[in-house]
């Protein structure tokens, strides 16, 4: 029974290890697809309208360098604004800015930073009406560019929704961890993310250099630039909405080591983020499915230590999948990682390094108190989930009668989910959501299919959402003074699922024009 057991343990390991040395291989093989580029008076041909957004919190260093980088461009002058906000600086960077000029500065003053997450939503609760704005590129105030980097961003904006650029590390004063992580940066560049971008493949966001359209941000109505997780978990919104974000090698900053802050989703959250999001769905949307899997790939050093480990195994002892098996698998490993250090233009010193990854990553893995927690304490698991709750009482209505109901709201682990109920009936979502309003409105099309409608304010006419920093998208505003006094100043706030007498159905809001009004809130 035990040696049927290591067998069959076996035999998914060799399952994992062909998978992912298939996928390797055609990424590399993608790495060396040469794409037939646009003719550049087609694609410059149309200059975008961009809005530049930097968060700054004493980058005094840096950031009055950076913006005369970008004062520079050859862009046209009038197709771009650079706004920078500085959050809550205590160094000399206002004055500074004022003296170099070409920027509009969004001066936070509270006694603690707002943090750059919440800083940028703010920010774009106030611009994002701006008329003839086509996209919105943000940058790290860290960062150095060259006089071409709004023209590439302008070039791929035309042909994608949202991009994310590349960073270029420049050593200064580097330990051996860091020689580490700055040949790993090179090699993905050059190699996995270059390979998915040719492929057309997602790649998470990075909010230090990226780029996106003002439709994208018109349909989502936020932003989630927390951290690395958030991030993670924002790409995933991106492409399951068919914005998937796409690596360009052209649009590319410089950072120096000293000022580069690595930044990597943790492993347990990797693991709660396929968790909430497969389901059989998702098989229809390919890039979604594909993005999701490879949250589970391995490093190549790690795939060449696996295979090792099936060659000797299937030499010495029976296996499933047999000797040849695993050969055939190790020939096409060693040509994709041979011609993948080719491409990258490593050598013998920077392949040392790239080899140390996998221990760094597990050293890094080891430090992380979740991951730790994960393991150790399953039996505890139900206990340590970070679970939010609340009930909240709602009207439903089939056009003749309304039925008093309650509506559970769910936050688990970061994910979003609503249960309905009346009496000893209840529906819950079909799917975990990142945000709450998304869960919500999966409730309220639920209900419409039977011939249901749920009277709350995200269903209702006069609702508009308001942009406040975070993701879940539960607050908004009520525009009924507005409709009925056009010299309304002050529109009280509301939730998703308020409710109230003046309810009518978002339909209506075809024919009551407070576009107007909103935009210029």
């Amino acid at each position: 029974m035990i040696n049927g057991l290591i067998i069959f343990i076996l035999a998914l390991f060799f399952l994992y290890t062909a998978i992912f040395t298939i996928y390797f291989a055609v990424i590399v093989a993608g790495s060396f697809v040469n794409l037939k580029k646009k003719n550049n008076d087609e694609l410059n041909e149309t200059h975008k309208n961009i809005i530049v957004i930097i968060y700054a919190h004493n980058n005094e260093k840096t950031i009055v360098n950076l913006l005369e980088q970008l004062n520079k461009q050859d862009y046209p002058r009038g197709n771009y604004q650079i706004h920078i906000i500085l959050d809550t600086c205590t160094d000399d960077s206002s004055n500074k800015l004022e003296f170099v000029g070409g920027a509009k500065l969004w001066r936070l003053t509270d006694d603690t930073p707002l943090g750059r997450d919440k800083a940028i939503s703010w920010l774009l609760e106030n611009i994002l009406s701006f008329k003839k704005v086509d996209g919105y590129v943000f940058l790290n105030a860290n960062r150095v560019v060259k006089s071409d980097f709004l023209s590439n961003v302008n070039k791929a904006l035309q042909k994608n929704k949202v991009i994310v650029g590349a960073t270029e590390i420049f050593p200064e004063d580097v330990k051996l961890s860091d020689k580490v992580w700055l040949n790993v940066n090179e090699y993905n560049t050059n190699i996995m993310k270059s390979g998915r971008a040719k492929l057309g493949l997602a790649v998470p966001i990075d909010s230090d250099c990226m780029a996106m359209s003002q439709e994208v941000l018109e349909k989502l109505k936020c932003i989630d630039f927390k951290d690395a997780n958030s991030e993670l978990k924002y790409s995933f919104l991106l492409v399951k909405v068919n914005y998937v974000p796409i690596f360009v090698p052209e649009v590319k900053t410089y950072v120096s080591s000293k000022d580069y802050e690595l930044r990597r989703p943790s492993f347990p959250f990797k693991m709660s983020l396929f968790a909430h999001c497969f389901n059989f769905k998702s098989f229809s949307n390919f890039k979604f499915m594909e993005f999701l899997l490879s949250l589970f790939k391995p490093n190549p050093i790690v795939l060449i230590a696996m295979l090792v480990v099936l060659l000797t195994y299937s030499f010495h002892y029976y296996f499933l999948f047999d000797f040849p098996w695993n050969v055939f698998l190790a020939v096409v490993l060693a040509v994709s990682f041979g011609l993948s250090i080719y491409k990258s233009q490593l050598y013998i010193k920077p392949i040392m390094y790239l080899a140390l990854c996998p221990f760094y990553t597990l050293s890094a893995l080891l430090n992380e108190n979740k991951f730790i927690k994960s393991v150790m304490s399953n039996v505890k698991k139900r206990q340590n989930r970070e679970i939010e709750k609340i009930t909240v009482p709602v009207n439903v209505t089939n056009g003749r009668s309304v039925f008093p109901c309650r509506l559970e709201l769910i936050s688990e682990d970061g994910f979003k989910k609503a249960v309905f109920r009346y009496k000893n009936k209840k529906q819950a979502t079909q799917q975990s959501y990142v945000r709450m309003c998304d869960a919500v409105k999966n409730i309220s099309d639920i209900l419409m299919q039977h011939g249901f409608r749920m009277k709350i304010c995200q269903s209702c006419a006069y609702f508009s959402p308001k942009i406040d920093g975070t993701n879940n998208m539960i607050k908004g505003y009520c525009n009924k003074k507005a409709v009925d006094d056009e010299n309304c100043l002050e529109v009280p706030e509301t939730v998703l699922w308020g409710t109230c007498e003046n309810f009518i159905p978002e339909e209506v809001s075809k024919v009551i024009d407070i576009s107007d009004y909103i935009k210029n809130r």
